[in-house]
């Protein structure tokens, strides 16, 4: 492997490299994005052909100039070396929330018990939401569109901010600032099919997943109550806002960054919905949000 570094012209030499425009490069530079390429070995270099096609998860090698770098507490996104992944993968634990500041300018807030994987190309920055929430602050570039996938379905946007959380049956995004679309493939048919899309502006959530029935499954985007944009991203500041979540969901919230947790006693109670506003952590005030507060408990988790 050449010892040559390419420094901050590393993403231009390697997209030059990938979209065969290799011969435009210096030779020394072609000679080191070649090395890199060789040095990689599994992958197999893409022609240049007119069209592009939709990279699978995995395959786009030219996130692979991209390393993790922890500065200050806070993670970056540069590409100081090439490196064998092609997927960066940063997660928090329980009553963890971390901040990832990468080079073009987006910044992401990772809440607590939640797991992105990143893999940024040159014509596309592609994230994963596998795990969790996270707050997604997108640096403006109309040529690298900014996507960000979970299992329900996918988010796209230019320059915006929004919040995206992940459930068990469906995936939910609130715009904060500026408009996004939100994509589904028709289910059984991904790839083969129009998806279905919907756009979400500032100030509106959508829920989106795949609802299984005896018919077989169906693809739905649906528009959910509307929330404030100081709200949305509360969790951001140690605080957890609940506009009528049913109380199996906020316990679960509550859970992600408390020291103890709260257990739900009476199953009866699961559904009653739950408004207000408290403090991460705070196990016992979500007793003062409803009106049987014997319907939760709190415990030690060392028990």
């Amino acid at each position: 492997m050449s010892e040559r570094n390419l420094g901050k012209r590393a993403p231009a030499v390697f997209e030059a490299f990938l979209d065969g425009r290799d011969g435009d490069l210096h030779p020394a530079d072609r000679a080191e994005a070649a090395a890199f390429w060789n040095w990689l070995g599994e992958f197999e270099r893409p022609g240049a052909a007119p069209v592009r096609q939709r990279p699978a998860w995995l395959g786009r090698a030219a996130a692979g100039i991209a390393a993790l770098a922890v500065v200050g507490g806070t993670l970056w996104l540069s590409q100081p070396r090439p490196t064998r992944e092609a997927v960066q993968s940063v997660a928090t634990g329980h009553a963890e929330r971390r901040r990832i500041a990468f080079s073009d300018g987006s910044v992401v807030t990772l809440a607590a018990d939640s797991r992105v994987d990143v893999a940024y190309a040159p014509r596309e920055r592609r994230l994963r939401l596998v795990a969790g929430e996270a707050l997604f602050k997108v640096a403006h570039d109309k040529s690298r569109p900014f996507v960000v996938e979970t299992r329900h379905g996918e988010v796209v946007a230019v320059g915006t901010m929004f919040d995206v959380s992940v459930g068990k049956r469906e995936a939910k995004v609130t715009v904060v600032e500026g408009v996004v679309r939100v994509a589904l493939s028709e289910p059984g048919r991904p790839g083969t099919a129009e998806p279905i899309e919907k756009l979400a502006h500032k100030g509106e959530r959508l829920s989106f997943g795949i609802a299984k029935g005896t018919g077989g499954d169906t693809g739905f985007i649906r528009q959910a109550a509307d929330i404030d944009a100081d709200s949305a991203v509360a969790w951001t500041r140690g605080r957890l806002v609940f506009r009528g979540e049913p109380l199996s969901e906020v316990i679960d919230e509550v859970n992600r960054y408390a020291k103890d947790r709260l257990v739900l006693t009476d199953p009866r109670a699961a559904s009653v919905r739950v408004y207000g506003m408290v403090n991460q952590g705070d196990t016992a005030a979500i007793r003062d949000l409803i009106a049987n507060p014997g319907a939760v408990a709190v415990e030690s988790r060392e028990r």
